[in-house]
């Protein structure tokens, strides 16, 4: 575990595109932190207004490049890096000004990753928060869904191992990455929200076709990549069943009227009451809403 001899350095990797807005408040939370980064690399993926720009003025390392996704520009914040240790945030984030110091204290010599509970907000302001689950559940869990959000606090040479974020995918590759990782070391967890997520209506989590289109690229190789015959199959209908769910989920806090259709393709998918029962709860819920919404229409 760390003591208060030893010292943790951290580089801090903030992928941006087109992000000029989000900054200013996104780095005053990184540098107002209590155990100080020993670096704070934006990576302008390609923006075309003045993120590039207004990072190095609030006292950034900056790495311009094309546009290339998120993967990319992660990957190359963390070449660039030089410290072993390294904490993710995406430009429209925030965190709690003791976050590092916290995962810090947390590190063990086996440790690969330690992450925190997360909360989220939009223009309305606070939605809800998500508490960190403990290690040996989140692993498990990931077979299924992802239930580490990007928190994380991760060693650097963890991260490039197998060359990095996949680059051909443009989403869920927090998921794919915490697959490999967990097979490197172990995960620590704080189950206190120490990052604040803000969700607005063009980020991908705001639309759920889309994230189910791009679970695709993970599903076979990544997810199912272990198992054969029946299981291979009965998995993969239990992760579309979950994946489905959280589709409807995320029509529900969007306001879309796909929301019934995804809890209902859900459990088609995988219709036994002994797997995530609260799918069935949910339905119940999304039934009533379409039929508020329908009666309120007439």
């Amino acid at each position: 575990m760390a003591t208060k001899d030893s010292v943790i350095k951290i580089s801090v990797v903030i992928p941006a595109y087109n992000a000029a807005r989000f900054l200013p408040r996104c780095l005053a939370l990184v540098f107002a932190q209590t155990l100080k980064p020993a670096e704070v690399i934006v990576v302008d993926d390609g923006s075309t207004d003045n993120t590039a720009d207004l990072a190095e003025e609030l006292g950034a390392r900056v790495i311009r490049r094309k546009n290339g996704g998120v993967s990319a520009a992660r990957n190359a914040g963390i070449q660039y890096a030089s410290s072993e240790w390294i904490a993710l945030v995406d430009a429209d984030d925030s965190w709690a000004p003791q976050k590092l110091e916290l995962q810090a204290a947390r590190i063990r010599t086996d440790t690969v990753l330690v992450y925190t509970g997360i909360r989220f907000y939009d223009d309305k302001g606070f939605r809800g928060e998500l508490l960190a689950v403990d290690p040996i559940s989140a692993k498990k869990m990931l077979r299924y869904r992802n239930p580490i959000p990007c928190t994380y606090l991760v060693r650097r040479d963890a991260l490039m191992q197998d060359g990095g974020y996949r680059e051909d995918i443009r989403a869920c590759e927090d998921w794919e990455m915490l697959v490999r990782l967990q097979r490197l070391g172990k995960f620590e967890a704080i189950t206190e929200p120490l990052m604040d997520c803000y969700l607005h209506s063009d980020s991908l989590s705001a639309n759920p076709e889309v994230m189910l289109e791009r679970l695709d690229p993970i599903l076979e190789e990544t997810l199912l990549a272990d198992l054969h015959g029946f299981y291979r199959w009965a998995w993969r209908r239990r992760i579309l069943a979950t994946q489905l769910c959280s589709a409807g989920l995320i029509a529900r806090d969007n306001g879309l009227k796909s929301e019934l259709h995804y809890i209902y393709r859900s459990l088609c998918a995988w219709p036994s009451p002994f797997w995530e029962p609260r799918r069935f709860a949910i339905f119940a819920v999304s039934l009533r809403n379409t039929m508020r919404r329908d009666h309120g229409q007439k």
